[in-house]
């Protein structure tokens, strides 16, 4: 082909061979325009934006998948009788009596003005072919169909396959052939993970496009927590956690979506459809200057000196298959003169024989077997167009590959006794390899490619901090490698019902039923009917709970309140160490030129106020939110009137006993001034569970610390934050839980226990301390 013969013409093309083209172009004074057949059907009829999808959803109560079918549909309206039809015409009408959709009137005297080339496209869509007979000036050019035999490799597993694949690149390569000319076509987005593996155990670099979106990184998260009507102040918050390059390339994601939906007032009207485009954006992957590209295998322009590997030739998944399941079935496709599933399935298939025919160098695998059993080859499938082989991995080009398939064949041997040639072959060469034998010990990875992995930046919380200080492994799978995958459950949906409500109920206005039905109706959990019963039984509890506050309220001068609020403070500006904490209730007030603060932390389980801990960097809660307040600028000149757990659900039986069991459970400031004024009735214990003071003072049994006790587990909080954190920095991450007077602090509730293989060895037996203020370490 030569892209001079094309100028000063239109070139009408397939959407993915776009790119290929404009790269052509590049550099070359040629008077060229690209019109891909999507971009046709708008300019040619009409275009619709964020806001038709808007209206429609509105309009007709539906969401944004359903409002793109009806707009999708718009393009094929016909004069026939027809129910679908007759909304179709409704809907447009609509559009059009709100200007919603975009005309673009001289775009029909452009095309008939101008030498039109139909690139690859004759073989399209009646709908298509139907634009075509009405242009002039219209001629068509198709790549050559060429009729060499190609060579078709059956694998017995993807991985199998893949592996194959990159064998022969490994040949190519060796050979002379530049990698940049070697592509890889009809990769399976469901199979991507399979690639970026044996390619690396290969080293090969390929450009993979992501398959995660933007949904889980965490300032999408915090903007979809924030999300309101105020929507700059929404962005606001988010750029807060705008860290990282990656995190920028993200923010501008984000905004982008944002700014697409510019033409409403009230941001709350469009959340849905926005959450759903943020839901829908991909990540963007990084790419790499020479790398095997991954091409479209149907449109991409292929050179004769490319080599190309078409994988997956499988049934179902090349061509694609349509099926008689749109929203105009084949019935009413006919009549509107569009094609029909069958019709469309016939192009597919044609376009595919042709591709494989046209590409000089052409390799082509499909498997046998997938995880759900046998899977067939491509329906394409020509005897004639093919030279069947079977599949010859090379053991030439990765020692990695290689070991991991001697494993894999060892444990084939031992299942079944099969004994192959190549079983034989790796055998002999590596004598050596561990089979069968392992240590669970922790092999220490590179703390700077660790730093790189983390992007340069450590978030530290209780919990992590916790985690790591229970056993450092436990910390590694769970917060670096991210193993732990969150399972909803029913005892943690109710805790997170009742932090939300409880976070709000004091506010002016509040109305618990509307905030009841809310918080259940958006919990994203499904009850069945048991939990159902419970939850009746506990919405009467959370009642009682909020009464009980507000009773114990009238006993404090701390009237002012933050809930659920959120510190982040710097531990290491340099190494970008930050520590966070959401804090469920602080209570404070100014006497004096001091602010007095009482934090409460809301348990829905049985709590632990064991701060002797503390020496161990273990059970740090309630100290590492005294520590947060006293180290941000959220309140000035603190001092700690002080830090109490409140058991927001418990098991006793009568009303009495539930409201007792709602008392604080902590540790209290020792002068007598400042207690009173986080609990006036302290001497009778209305507020604080088990205070009581007689003639010579506080009772034993009272938790209470003066103010050098609360700055020194402040201090003590500071130095364990900074310790932790230099082990992760260092890549600490043995196994090693941890044991105090033979209970368990690491292992009972692990969910890692079938990774990490713990022996008695790696237990480490703490000392129990018995008074943290006994003396400094």
């Amino acid at each position: 082909m030569n892209i001079e013969d094309f100028n000063n013409k239109v070139l009408i093309i397939n959407d993915g061979t776009k790119e290929s083209l404009v790269k052509l172009l590049s550099g070359k004074l040629l008077n060229i325009k690209l019109i891909t057949l999507s971009e046709l059907k708008k300019k040619y009829y009409f275009d619709y934006d964020k806001e038709s999808i808007y209206f429609i959803c509105k309009k007709y109560n539906v969401n944004h998948d359903i409002a793109k079918i009806y707009l999708d549909n718009l393009y094929y309206i016909s004069e026939i009788d027809n129910e679908k039809i007759r909304l179709l015409k409704e809907i447009k009408n609509e559009l059009d009596s709100n200007n919603l959709l975009t005309y673009n009137p001289l775009f029909k005297d452009f095309l008939n003005n101008n030498k039109v080339v139909l690139f690859n496209v004759s073989n399209c869509d009646k709908f298509y072919k139907n634009i075509f007979n009405e242009l002039n000036n219209v001629e068509e050019y198709n790549t050559e169909s060429k009729s060499s035999v190609k060579d078709l490799y059956k694998a017995l597993s993807y991985e199998e396959e893949i592996s194959f694949v990159a064998s022969k690149i490994c040949e190519l390569i060796k050979s002379g052939i530049n990698i940049n000319n070697i592509k890889l076509a009809n990769v399976n987005s469901g199979n991507t993970n399979i690639i970026k593996r044996i390619f690396k155990l290969f080293n090969i670099p390929v450009n993979l496009e992501s398959d995660s979106t933007i949904e889980g990184v965490k300032l999408v998260k915090v903007f979809k927590e924030n999300y309101n009507s105020d929507i700059s102040k929404t962005i606001e918050e988010v750029e807060k956690y705008v860290k990282t390059k990656k995190d920028n390339e993200v923010f501008k994601q984000l905004i982008n979506i944002v700014n697409s939906y510019s033409f409403i007032k009230d941001y709350m009207e469009v959340k849905e459809l926005l959450f759903n485009d943020i839901d829908n954006t991909k990540i963007k992957s990084n790419k790499y200057s020479n790398s095997v590209k991954v091409i479209d295998f149907k449109n991409e322009i292929i050179n004769d000196d490319d080599y190309v590997f078409l994988v997956n030739y499988n049934e179902g998944i090349i061509p694609i298959n349509y099926k008689d399941e749109e929203y105009l079935n084949d019935e009413l496709r006919t009549k509107c003169n569009i094609s029909t599933s069958f019709e469309l399935n016939k192009i597919e298939e044609e376009i595919i024989k042709n591709r494989i025919k046209s590409i000089n160098n052409l390799i082509v695998t499909y498997s046998k077997y997938d995880s759900q059993g046998e899977i067939y080859i491509s329906s394409s499938y020509d005897s004639e167009m093919f030279n069947n082989k079977d599949i010859n991995i090379s053991l030439e080009h990765s020692d990695i590959y290689n070991k991991l398939r001697l494993v894999s064949l060892l444990d084939d041997n031992k299942k079944y006794g099969t004994i192959s040639d190549e079983l034989v072959t790796l055998y002999n060469h590596y004598k050596d390899i561990d089979y069968s034998k392992y240590s669970n010990k922790y092999t220490k990875i590179d703390k700077d490619s660790l730093y790189e992995y983390m992007d340069k930046k450590l978030v530290l919380s209780y919990t992590s901090l916790n985690s790591y200080n229970e056993c450092a492994f436990k910390y590694y799978l769970s917060s670096v490698l991210r193993l732990d995958q969150f399972k909803s459950s029913f005892e943690a949906t109710i805790g997170n019902i009742f932090h939300h409500i409880l976070a709000k109920c004091f506010e002016e206005g509040f109305d618990f039923e509307s905030s009841w039905t809310y918080e259940i109706e958006n919990c994203k959990y499904e009850f069945n009917n048991m939990e159902n019963y419970f939850v009746n039984l506990l919405k009467k509890e959370l009642i009682l709970v909020i009464e009980t506050i507000k009773n114990q309220l009238k006993y404090t001068s701390l009237t002012k309140n933050m809930y659920e609020k959120e510190i982040i403070i710097d531990i290491n500006k340099d190494l970008h160490i930050t520590f966070k904490g959401f804090v469920d209730k602080i209570m404070y007030n100014e006497f004096d030129g001091e602010t007095i603060v009482a934090i409460v932390d809301y348990k829905t389980g049985n709590p632990n106020i064991n701060i002797n801990n503390i020496k161990y960097g273990l059970d740090m809660q309630l100290p590492i939110y005294m520590y947060l307040i006293k180290n941000s600028n959220i309140v000035k000149n603190v001092r700690i009137g002080g830090f109490y757990l409140q058991k927001i659900l418990n098991n006793e039986k009568t009303i009495e006993d539930r409201i007792n069991g709602l008392k604080l459970q902590g540790y209290s400031n020792s002068d007598e001034d400042i207690l009173s004024k986080v609990d006036s009735s302290y001497k009778n214990s209305n507020i604080i569970k088990s205070m009581k003071v007689g003639n010579n003072g506080f009772y034993k049994y009272s938790k209470v610390l003066t103010d050098d006790n609360f700055d020194y587990l402040s201090s003590l909080v500071d130095k364990k934050i900074k310790e932790t954190s230099n082990k992760i920095l260092d890549a600490e991450f043995d196994i090693n839980p941890k044991m105090i007077k033979g209970k368990d602090k690491s292992c009972n509730y692990c969910n890692f226990k079938d990774i990490c293989y713990m022996r008695n060895e790696d237990i480490v037996n703490l000392e129990e301390v018995k008074d943290i203020f006994g003396g400094e370490e």
